[in-house]
């Protein structure tokens, strides 16, 4: 995961210095506030150019800006007036965007919406239970909802991977 932090270097300079230059290969980005206040596009529409691509999110939450690989996100959860992003390695990151904003974010990417509260990442997809075809299995065993409305959608994805077709024929 990645993440952005602003620091007020006025106390550490010589600290921030030494970090800065032992650590040099894994920072991908390093601006001043001047250089902020006078980028022609405005800091956010630079960080988005800068990391903007369409494998990763920039997500708002606790009021730091955290980017974040699709790849990782196993599925969002809509909760309320937030969102809920699941990782592979079990965290999650919680968001004042609803659901929908994300369906559009990620409407290119490998994610589908099998649910009015769910959005998921296809390359985590384990299994549909065949006695509860309304549950979808991920691979790290994590139970979630399918909309019966939504599964015809799920079914041919299903099929273009080749699956068995009990699947379908238990429709």
């Amino acid at each position: 995961m990645e993440r952005f932090i602003i620091i007020d270097d006025k106390k550490c300079e010589k600290e921030l210095a030494e970090f800065l230059e032992a650590n040099k290969e894994h920072i991908r980005y390093n601006t001043t506030l001047t250089c902020i206040k006078s980028s022609p596009k405005g800091f956010f529409e630079e960080l988005k150019s800068e990391f903007g691509s369409e494998d990763k999110l920039a997500i708002n939450s606790n009021q730091q800006i955290e980017i974040v690989h699709t790849r990782d996100i196993t599925y969002l959860e809509a909760c309320e007036d937030k969102t809920k992003l699941y990782f592979a390695n079990n965290s999650c990151i919680e968001t004042n965007s609803n659901l929908d904003s994300f369906g559009i974010k990620l409407k290119s990417s490998n994610f589908m919406r099998i649910h009015e509260r769910i959005i998921i990442n296809l390359d985590y997809f384990s299994k549909l239970d065949i006695h509860d075809s309304n549950t979808l299995v991920l691979t790290n065993s994590i139970k979630v909802p399918v909309d019966p409305e939504r599964k015809s959608l799920l079914l041919q994805f299903l099929n273009k991977i080749d699956i068995q077709k009990i699947f379908i024929k238990n429709d």
